[in-house]
C-alpha cells in the first residue's frame, strides 16, 4: 500500500472529528442518539478518536452523563494513561457546540467510505498486477467489495422498545416535522398524500406522460423551496428544461402553440424571452444529472454527498428503472438488486426518492394494477408508495374485448387535447389508497389537476365502454 498512498492521502477531517466528539460531551449527550444513526467508532480516522468515541457511547448507554470528567475517569478505570489520556484532556478542553454535529458526522461517514473504496481499489490493483485471477474474478471481486462498502455505509440499528421511546421517538418525529408542510403543487395529491421521505414508484402506460409528470412535480416542489435532483438515463437536460419553458409559456398564454420540440429546433418569441428571464430569476434548486452507463452504485455514490451535506434531504427522481445497467443474470434479478439498493439509500439519507418504472407490454391494453409491475422486481414490497398513470379510457376496457377495438379507443384517447389521465395509488404506507385525475396537455408538457366528473360525457371516447358481451 505504501507504494501507492501515504496516510496523508486518505480522506479525513480531524477537526470535524474533534467537533463531533466534543458535541457528545455537552447537554447530557443529547445529540448521541442521532449520531449513532449516522456513524460508529470505525468511521473516525484517528485511532484516539475511535477510542474516545467508544468510551463516550459506553457512558451514555450505561446511564452516566458523558462530560469531560466522566470521560477521563472512565478511561483511567481501564488503565489508559500517558499520551492517550492527555490527548483526551486536550480534546475536552475545547469549546464545543452541537449545532453542526450531525452535518459533520455525515462528512465523517463519507470520508470513511472513501477510505474504504481507496483500500479496496489498491487490493484490486495489486491482484490485477499479479495476474493470478481472471478478469471475471476481478470484476466479481470489485462488485463484492463495493456491495460490502454500501451495506456498511450506515450502522445497523437494533433498538430496545424502552430505549426507543426514551431516546429516539421524539427525535425522529421532530425530524419528520420538517416535511409536514411539504406540497407537491398538485392539490389533488396534496389532499390525499403526506409526501414524506420514502421510496415512491410511478409506472405508466404509453402516452400517459410519466416523465413529464415527474418533471413538473419536481419543478413545483422546487418552487415551494425544496431541493430537487432529476437523474435521467433517458432524456437530456435540454429536453427537460425546454419542457419547463414550453409549459410556463402555455400557462402565461393558453393560445401559445410553441412546444418543447419547437424551442429545441430554434423557434423563438418575445414571450419566450420573458418566460426564460422569469425562470432564471426564480433560482429554483432543481438540477439534472445526465447518465448513460453508470450503475446504480455509481449513481448513488455520485448523489450521496448532495444528500448527506444538506440540512433537509432532497427530493430525487430517477428516470427510469429498467435501463439502469446491472451485472445480474437476468433483468428481473437486476431490477430487484437496484430497487433494494435504492430503498437502502433512501432510508440511510432520509431522501424522498421517486423511481419511474415501465410496465409489462402485456399490460399496455389493460387497466393498471400490481400485475402491470410484475416483471419490474420487488417493487410492491420495497416501495412505500406506488402510483400508476393511465389514460382514463383504460377504466372502460373489459377483459377479453376485441383487441382492435381496444387499440382504436386508446389511439383516439391519445389524440385528445388535453388527454384524460387517471393516477391510481396502488400502495400507500402513509395512509389509504386514492385516485387523482388530470388534464394532460401533452403538446405543452403540462398536467392540470381536475375532477373525475370533468371526464364524463366529454367525448364518445370516454363515455363508451368496450363491453366484452357486445363483442361476442
Amino acid at each position: 500500500m505504501n507504494d501507492f498512498f501515504s496516510p496523508d492521502d486518505f480522506p479525513n477531517n480531524l477537526e470535524m472529528e474533534k467537533e463531533v466528539l466534543g458535541a457528545m460531551l455537552i447537554r447530557g449527550g443529547e445529540i448521541i442518539p442521532k449520531l449513532l444513526n449516522i456513524i460508529n467508532a470505525d468511521d473516525f480516522y484517528r485511532p484516539e478518536h475511535q477510542l474516545i468515541f467508544k468510551h463516550i457511547v459506553k457512558l451514555y448507554l450505561n446511564g452516566i452523563e458523558p462530560n469531560a470528567l466522566s470521560l477521563i475517569e472512565d478511561m483511567r478505570s481501564v488503565g489508559l494513561k500517558g499520551y492517550v489520556l492527555q490527548y483526551a484532556l486536550d480534546v475536552t478542553a475545547w469549546t464545543f457546540t452541537n449545532a453542526f454535529a450531525l452535518s459533520h458526522a455525515k462528512v465523517i461517514k463519507e470520508k470513511s467510505d472513501l477510505r474504504k473504496i481507496i483500500l479496496q481499489s489498491h487490493i484490486l490493483i495489486d491482484d490485477a498486477q499479479k495476474g493470478l485471477k481472471s478478469v471475471n474474478e476481478l470484476v466479481a471481486q470489485s462488485h463484492s467489495a463495493l456491495d460490502l462498502i454500501n451495506h456498511s455505509s450506515m450502522p445497523s440499528k437494533s433498538l430496545n422498545i424502552s430505549d426507543y421511546f426514551a431516546n429516539h421517538l421524539k427525535i425522529e418525529i421532530d425530524n419528520l416535522k420538517k416535511y409536514a408542510n411539504r406540497k407537491t403543487g398538485f392539490d389533488n395529491i396534496d389532499l390525499n398524500q403526506f409526501f414524506s421521505p420514502g421510496l415512491y414508484v410511478i409506472g405508466a402506460t404509453p402516452a400517459a406522460g410519466k416523465t413529464t409528470f415527474c418533471w413538473q412535480l419536481l419543478e413545483q416542489l422546487a418552487s415551494n423551496g425544496e431541493s430537487c435532483i432529476f437523474c435521467s438515463y433517458e432524456m437530456s437536460a435540454l429536453e427537460l428544461f425546454t419542457k419547463t419553458a414550453s409549459r410556463n409559456l402555455f400557462l402565461h398564454d393558453r393560445q401559445s402553440s410553441l412546444t418543447a420540440a419547437d424551442i429545441r429546433r430554434g423557434a423563438w418569441t418575445n414571450s419566450l424571452d420573458s418566460i426564460i428571464l422569469e425562470i432564471t430569476d426564480s433560482k429554483l434548486n432543481l438540477q439534472v444529472i445526465e447518465l448513460q452507463d453508470e450503475s446504480v452504485d455509481d449513481l448513488l455514490n455520485r448523489i450521496r454527498p448532495l444528500c448527506i451535506q444538506a440540512e433537509k434531504a432532497p427530493v430525487i427522481c430517477l428516470d427510469y428503472l429498467q435501463i439502469i445497467p446491472h451485472h445480474k443474470d437476468n433483468i428481473k434479478l437486476g431490477i430487484d438488486d437496484t430497487v433494494r439498493k435504492l430503498k437502502k439509500f433512501q432510508r440511510d439519507t432520509n431522501t424522498t426518492f421517486i423511481v419511474i418504472s415501465s410496465f409489462n407490454r402485456t399490460n399496455y391494453n389493460q387497466s393498471v394494477s400490481f400485475e402491470s409491475f410484475k416483471e419490474s422486481g420487488g417493487i410492491e414490497y420495497s416501495a412505500d408508495v406506488v402510483w400508476a398513470l393511465q389514460l382514463f379510457i383504460m377504466n372502460k376496457i373489459k377483459g377479453g374485448a376485441d383487441i382492435s377495438q381496444i387499440r382504436k379507443k386508446i389511439d383516439d384517447a391519445k389524440r385528445q387535447q388535453p388527454r384524460h389521465i387517471h393516477l391510481k395509488c396502488l400502495k400507500n404506507r402513509q395512509g389509504s389508497n386514492y385516485d387523482c385525475y388530470f388534464h394532460y396537455f401533452s403538446a405543452h408538457d403540462y398536467f392540470q389537476p381536475c375532477d373525475e366528473n370533468d371526464f364524463k360525457n366529454k367525448t364518445n371516447t370516454d363515455s363508451d365502454s368496450i363491453d366484452v358481451d357486445n363483442q361476442k
